[in-house]
């Protein structure tokens, strides 16, 4: 069985001042069993973490104030990965890819990206409490995601 090698656990975020921090726990990806694929969820935010930890986060970006920031990363392990999974340099640096995404406010900004990390497949969401960050969201935004803590390699 390939997932037996090594347990799967949350990346962690470092629990600096004025960060809420936590993870999920892991759990098999959605409509696969956990022998084909595992995922679990972490996230830092500048406000309390108001939604399970691998949903969109509809009530944290809710609260989000205009300087908020919220942080969810993903890591699955898959039996198969989809062959156009490429690596992802970490931390990743947030430069110009900032949207909106479907089901949020408008006034959201979001910057996703993504990869392969530390052997995991890798999917991160930064939420920012405006359109377009300032250069201090994006300053505080690089400097937690400089803090994560990847499980030991699968």
């Amino acid at each position: 069985m390939f997932l037996a090698s090594a347990a799967l656990a949350p990346a962690t975020f470092a629990p600096g001042i004025g960060w809420h921090v936590g993870a999920g726990r892991v759990h098999a990806c959605p409509g696969v069993k956990a022998a084909s694929c595992q995922s679990v969820s972490s996230w830092a935010a500048t406000v309390r973490w108001r939604d399970c930890a691998g949903c969109l986060p509809h009530k944290t970006v809710a609260a989000l104030p205009a300087g908020g920031i919220a942080l969810q990363l993903l890591l699955s392990r898959e039996r198969r990965r989809p062959t156009w999974m490429r690596p992802l340099r970490w931390p990743p640096r947030i430069e110009g890819g900032v949207s909106s995404l479907e089901g949020l406010p408008t006034r959201i900004g979001v910057f996703q990206a993504i990869g392969i990390v530390h052997g995991y497949t890798a999917y991160l969401f930064v939420f920012f409490g405006r359109p377009t960050p300032s250069r201090t969201q994006l300053k505080l935004a690089h400097a937690e995601l400089a803090t994560v803590s990847f499980p030991t390699r699968p």
